[in-house]
């Protein structure tokens, strides 16, 4: 008998960093019990107002965005100043990017090839929506805290090493693919862009400042020559995404959460342990687990077990799609 993995794994104790840039004010120490709402820190920070993407608009290359800047970071730009520019090879022509609302320069993002107008400076606290225990606190570095979580297993990553954190967001909470950007700030946010991404919808959530997108698919191309954070937790194309597992997903929203591009997982911070890592697997206790169908008739959907027919066949009955007899290899296990 073959059980695959869940989709959602839960744990008790994930351990995890809070990165801090410096001048924070921390209202934590160690060893605190942190509770929901406990204030963390407090920061000053500036709304992203515009943001272009030079790869895009002078037809550069990422690593060469930095030649192309003709401003200062930091600098106060008027509406319609040039901020960036590049000539064509032969010298005839010259694109150029001219701002559209008056702000604050930000160059931090342009080793990802965007370059960040902000508005004026405000104070932002940050309040906790999980439970945990305050490992370490190193000002200016980070914060260390356990915390229950539940791990999101994704299929590829453009990170590899890297580990982000920051509050998820929905835009969008059905299965339809999104193609208007919802006006809702996402500075800094891991933004759930939908069943499927396209590359028009990447930009714009990059363009107000998110730090990465998670998807269920999207098309190989797109993914490979963005060069982007992303997340990709089905595949590449338009892959079928049951509404079923949206559904539990999105009891996850505006919780804080960590990609985990060395392990492919998303870790979403929990108030309280929602499940367990152990289970028993025998067959009997399969009765009335939710899972996956990775077979080609109904890969996708997601079902009841209703029946146990031996130790490798199983009856799913998968809603509108009907019931059918299947393989217990071709089925991933839902936490739900």
């Amino acid at each position: 008998m073959l059980i695959k993995a869940r989709i959602l794994e839960h744990y008790n104790n994930y351990s995890f960093k809070i990165p801090l840039s410096g001048g924070e004010k921390l209202y934590v120490k160690n060893q605190q019990k942190i509770n929901l709402k406990d204030p963390l820190f407090s920061k000053s920070e500036n709304r992203i107002m515009d943001s272009y993407f030079l790869v895009d608009e002078l037809g550069c290359k990422t690593s060469d965005c930095f030649k192309y800047i003709t401003c200062i970071d930091g600098s106060y730009v008027d509406e319609g100043e040039i901020i960036a520019q590049k000539t064509s090879s032969n010298g005839l022509t010259i694109k150029q990017i001219k701002v559209k609302e008056s702000g604050i320069v930000d160059l931090a993002r342009i080793n990802k090839g965007l370059v960040d107008i902000l508005a004026e400076e405000e104070t932002v606290t940050v309040e906790s929506n999980f439970s945990g225990i305050v490992n370490d606190v190193l000002p200016g570095s980070y914060i260390s805290i356990n915390s229950p979580a539940s791990a999101l297993d994704l299929s590829t990553s453009t990170l590899f090493e890297e580990k982000l954190f920051g509050s998820l967001i929905f835009l969008n909470k059905e299965n339809e693919v999104i193609h208007k950007l919802p006006d809702i700030a996402l500075k800094e946010k891991i933004v759930w862009a939908g069943a499927y991404l396209s590359l028009d919808l990447a930009m714009k959530i990059f363009k107000k400042g998110a730090k990465a997108i998670l998807t269920y698919s999207m098309e190989y191309d797109d993914f490979k020559g963005l060069g982007l954070p992303i997340g990709v937790i089905e595949g590449f194309g338009k892959i079928y995404c049951d509404q079923k597992l949206l559904t539990e997903f999105y009891k996850l929203d505006n919780n804080f959460a960590v990609l985990d591009g060395e392990e492919k997982q998303l870790f979403i911070l929990e108030s309280k342990q929602a499940g367990t890592t152990e289970k028993n697997f025998f067959v009997e206790g399969l009765l009335g687990s939710y899972v996956i169908s990775r077979h080609s008739a109904h890969y996708g959907c997601i079902g009841q077990i209703i029946q146990i027919n031996d130790l490798n066949y199983v009856t799913i009955d998968f809603g509108v799609n009907g019931k059918s007899v299947v393989d217990l290899g071709s089925l991933d296990f839902i936490s739900m």
